[in-house]
């Protein structure tokens, strides 16, 4: 092996933006990229682009053209995205993009480039974001074969074994398709109803149980490297267990605590943090456990334990849940709240059938999850010996290896497994079928305002003795049993709010007071920062919002400080303000340090920016 600097192995080109208020240079025919594009990227070539820019926008600015076969490369929000320019594109400024000498093959840097992430992510510096700059990219060094035939080789390797991976994950991802697409067919939404099934409180649903919070609750010190599993809300990522960092107390301990303790095919919701994670306990490694006070164990009362964690993950159920949610820093679902959640109860012959269902596909999916293990372990394994120059190319072939994978687990399992085995045509048929239902209930979770959820249950309970008779009024049917009537529902409170406010004000007739109303209205159960305090204050109640800067308030003292926004937050903050209180928090887009809460309209005015730029200082509102 031969190592290279980039600089040696072709040319580093930065990338720049045209002025985006300058509209003669966009919406041409030049294809340009942001880093967020090739975040969202689920293949390694970029063939298309959000944006173009115009011939004038181009030679306005400091971009170069980069051809087909460009690689790609994130300096900055974040370091270390790759992709290969299938198009011929130029980029932003968050790019330092190789094009490279002939002698180099544009797939073996791509897959150097992405497993050195970390490496390279280190040498980025700075303070508000870390960036890495062109120098220092251009200094980082890439072992090389000798020939340029072994890198085209490695490149086709290990691109082959990575589209199995894809694969295997689409296989899985089809699975969870199919049990929701079934689960929607057999008994509808559980928000709407439309099968008009008995509903149950939480509380007569399931029995419910907390974690112990008193004198024995284990302390940090208490926690032991091997006993009895103790479970924590980091163990919880998108309804999977996880046990990679695993906790334990000892059996004396665990003995002595009264609540939370588990059994097998319990349920377990977690109720902080990154609330509605649902869990069935069945992982064939422990008998028993505990939870801590930041989940509760639920156990059926007479529902079927498979059919009621797939109705408690349905999103419709976990809108609910996030509708009853209080805490900004850390959220936080109270078990009295919880306990106020409505839940359908089909007939237990219907949920039993489905339950055989989920059985047959879960059977099928953790076969999937293994070979996806091995399948990635051997992506890891190829990559450290290709770069390393360790692999025999003349002898390796990828496919026996693959194949030898999936037939150890066949073996075990008495399962066909293989790559080429699709879901059978019905299942996918099947999905196929529902996908425009499905769609419409997607659209309907995104529009639904969260508050309307509480409203939606409240109506949902008022009708229930009324379930049996045969003259529920048409409109009252309509709004419950379809989308479109809540749909219709939401058109028209949006309707009377604009209504409302369809003569704005002046800023001269607003004063401090009517400003707190309009927040606390709007805010109470929503965050927002400074940007979108502005965008609501100028597009829904007033022809003009006076916000000064301090600069402009000294030079111009006819400017009244004690009418402007920013003096009217401050106060707030501070607690001088008479008429509403606020709290202050940053808020980390990139690491999700808080889950905000936005109204819908807020949200489009923060969705386009990338992480950094919707990271900042927020609100809310103290009671």
């Amino acid at each position: 092996m031969i190592k290279k600097k980039i600089k040696d192995i072709g040319t580093v080109y930065s990338g720049a933006t045209p002025k985006t208020n300058t509209d003669e240079y966009w919406n041409g025919n030049i294809a340009w990229v942001t880093p967020k594009e090739i975040n969202q990227l689920d293949t390694k070539y970029l063939k298309s682009t959000e944006r173009n820019i115009t011939e004038r926008g181009f030679k306005s600015c400091s971009a170069t053209m980069l051809p087909k076969g460009s690689i790609l490369f994130t300096s900055r929000a974040p370091i270390g995205l790759v992709a290969i320019a299938d198009i011929d594109v130029c980029t932003n400024q968050g790019f330092k993009s190789i094009v490279l000498n002939n002698k180099y093959s544009s797939l073996y840097v791509y897959y150097y480039l992405k497993n050195q992430y970390r490496q390279l992510n280190n040498l980025g510096t700075g303070t508000t974001f870390k960036e890495l700059s062109k120098s220092a990219f251009e200094k980082f060094e890439i072992p090389f074969p000798e020939k340029l035939v072994d890198q085209i080789r490695i490149g086709e390797v290990l691109s082959k074994t990575e589209n199995l991976i894809k694969q295997r994950k689409e296989s899985i991802d089809l699975l969870d398709k199919f049990l929701r697409s079934t689960f929607l067919d057999m008994f509808g939404d559980p928000l709407l109803n439309n099968k008009r099934w008995e509903k149950l409180t939480f509380d007569d649903f399931f029995k419910i149980e907390d974690g112990d919070r008193g004198k024995n609750y284990p302390s940090q010190n208490e926690l032991v490297n091997e006993g009895v599993l103790f479970l924590n809300t980091s163990n919880f990522k998108k309804n999977e267990l996880k046990f990679d960092k695993t906790n334990f107390i000892t059996l004396d301990k665990f003995d002595k605590l009264t609540k939370g303790k588990l059994k097998i095919n319990d349920l377990i919701i977690t109720l902080r943090g990154s609330i509605g994670n649902v869990v069935i306990f069945n992982n064939p490694k422990y008998e028993t456990g505990f939870i801590n006070a930041q989940m509760a164990i639920l156990r059926p009362k007479t529902s079927n334990i498979l059919f009621s964690h797939r109705l408690l993950i349905n999103e419709s159920v976990q809108n609910i849940f996030k509708s009853f949610t209080s805490g900004s820093a850390q959220p936080q679902l109270p078990i009295n709240q919880l306990k106020k959640v409505s839940l359908i109860n089909p007939p237990i012959k219907l949920q039993n059938k489905y339950a055989l269902i989920v059985e047959k596909a879960e059977i099928v999916k953790e076969q999937y999850n293994l070979s996806l293990e091995e399948l990635e372990n051997l992506f890891g394994s190829l990559s450290q010996k290709a770069f390393k120059g360790e692999l025999d190319l003349n002898k390796l072939d990828v496919s026996v290896q693959i194949r030898e994978i999936e037939q150890k687990i066949e073996a075990e399992s008495g399962l066909d497994i293989s790559l080429e085995t699709k879901l059978t045509k019905s299942m996918q048929h099947f999905i196929k079928q529902t996908a425009d239902i499905q769609k419409r209930l997607d659209l309907a979770n995104k529009i639904i305002p969260k508050a309307l959820y509480k409203q939606i249950e409240n109506i949902n309970k008022s009708i229930e003795p009324f379930q049996n008779l045969n003259k529920i009024p048409e409109q009252l049917a309509l709004a419950i049993k379809s989308f479109d009537g809540i749909k219709s529902l939401t058109s028209q409170l949006n309707q009377e709010k604009k209504e409302q406010f369809k003569t704005k004000l002046t800023w001269e007739e607003v004063n401090f007071e009517m400003v707190a109303n309009w927040i606390k209205e709007e805010y109470s159960e929503h965050h927002f920062n400074s940007e979108i305090l502005m965008h609501f204050l100028e597009n829904e109640r007033v022809t003009f919002s006076n916000y000064h800067s301090s600069e402009e308030l000294k030079t111009n003292p006819k400017l009244n400080e004690a009418d402007d926004i920013k003096s009217f937050v401050f106060s707030a903050l501070k607690g001088e303000n008479q008429f509403i209180k606020l709290e202050q928090f940053f808020y980390d887009a990139v690491s999700e340090n808080v889950q905000l809460k936005l109204r819908s309209e807020d949200y489009e005015v923060i969705k386009d920016k990338e992480k950094e730029l919707r990271s900042g200082i927020y609100f809310k509102v103290v009671e």
